[in-house]
């Protein structure tokens, strides 16, 4: 009897598992039947750029509603996002500057900005100072009276040879950014108005001096010879030393037989060659054009800082090979060849250079090139 019950009891366990194993495999079976079915691959939707005649326009993509905006684009504030205003860049700040705001703009301008205009905004940061193409200094003369919307405009746009930052820095922070660029220009640049009170500024060399610096510390900073500039690429003139006059040879007691010039056929639209006995010919310089006046040379550089430095640099030293010097340009050129490239742009050039013909008047481009021919072929500098 024991040994029965005990082989019904192993007859029960697997038909338990038998029942089990069934159970499993329908489960799986209804499974893989539901997931054939075509219901979500079949459902009616509009595809793409296609048409329908579920709607009376045959058109599948709906019209917006008016006034739709996408979500994150609300600039609701127009300024704020592009610093322009009535068409032109705006002077104020979109909200209060405080010193949480000069903060933010020091942290953002000391990670973006110091690469090329250093620390102190002269322009000579350290990739300029291995090769890199000059940025401009804070503090010319032309970026300290520049609208707060055009450092703005920069940063969101690009500018010359600057690419635009629209992609790392915020609204916000590129206006922070603004705010510590003008704290950089007033260091150097405060008057008596400018401070509290009681208080005198100081200059930096007297600073430097009370720190026990050596006098040059707080002077102009010097660019460094690049590469490019090493290898004559950069039309800065080089220093020569004029080779000393060689003595005069006595003549030598034995007379040297000359050979007789071989006759030559006259070539048709040729200069006749010198008679035997005279002197040749001296070409004459061309008559150098009358000297500008002061005024005219004055309206030029302010012309040439307002339109022309930011590619050619202040110096007029441009980016050689790709953005040529001015220095001497007329000279080594023509006044009409200036005129006519400011005129018309040079559209080959590589970068190109815009035409000027809807920025610059005819009188204009006449102090313009009275300012450029006032440089010679030595460095002045605007």
């Amino acid at each position: 009897m024991q040994g029965l019950r005990k082989q019904n009891q192993g007859s029960g366990s697997s038909v338990h598992i038998l029942k089990r194993v069934t159970g499993a495999s329908a489960l799986a079976a209804m499974l893989v039947l539901a997931g054939c079915r075509q219901d979500m691959h079949d459902q009616p939707k509009f595809f793409p750029q296609r048409g329908t005649d579920f709607f009376a326009d045959g058109r599948s993509a709906r019209p917006q509603v008016d006034n739709t905006v996408a979500r994150g684009q609300m600039h609701d504030d127009a300024y704020f996002y592009t610093g322009m205003q009535n068409g032109g860049e705006g002077n104020t700040f979109p909200f209060p500057v405080t010193l949480a705001v000069l903060q933010r703009g020091q942290e953002r301008f000391n990670v973006y900005c110091t690469p090329c205009h250093s620390r102190v905004g002269n322009g000579q940061g350290m990739i300029v100072q291995r090769g890199y193409m000059p940025a401009a200094t804070y503090h010319s003369e032309r970026l300290r009276n520049a609208p707060l919307g055009h450092f703005f405009n920069v940063m969101t746009n690009g500018y010359g040879a600057m690419p635009d930052y629209a992609a790392q820095l915020t609204p916000a922070d590129r206006w922070a950014v603004v705010a510590y660029i003008k704290a950089l220009q007033l260091s150097q640049n405060a008057t008596q108005s400018d401070i509290a009170p009681g208080a005198h500024p100081e200059t930096l060399s007297a600073i430097a001096e009370r720190e026990g610096m050596p006098a040059s510390f707080a002077g102009e900073w010097e660019m460094p010879r690049t590469a490019t500039s090493m290898a004559g690429l950069d039309d800065r003139p080089v220093p020569t030393t004029a080779a000393p006059t060689p003595p005069p040879t006595a003549p030598s007691a034995t007379p040297t037989a000359t050979p007789a010039p071989a006759t030559a056929k006259p070539v048709p639209g040729a200069a006749a060659a010198p008679a035997a006995g005279k002197a040749p010919a001296v070409a004459t310089t061309p008559a150098k054009p009358a000297a500008s006046s002061a005024a005219d040379i004055a309206a030029g550089k302010e012309i040439y800082q307002r339109n022309c430095q930011v590619c050619h640099q202040p110096t007029l030293q441009g980016m050689p090979p790709m953005i040529p010097a001015l220095i001497g340009v007329v000279q080594r050129t023509s006044a009409a060849h200036v005129r006519s490239n400011v005129t018309n742009g040079v559209p080959t050039a590589k970068p190109p250079m815009p035409s000027f013909a809807a920025k610059l008047s005819s009188e204009d481009i006449d102090h313009l090139i009275a300012f450029l021919s006032s440089t010679g072929s030595a460095e002045k500098k605007p």
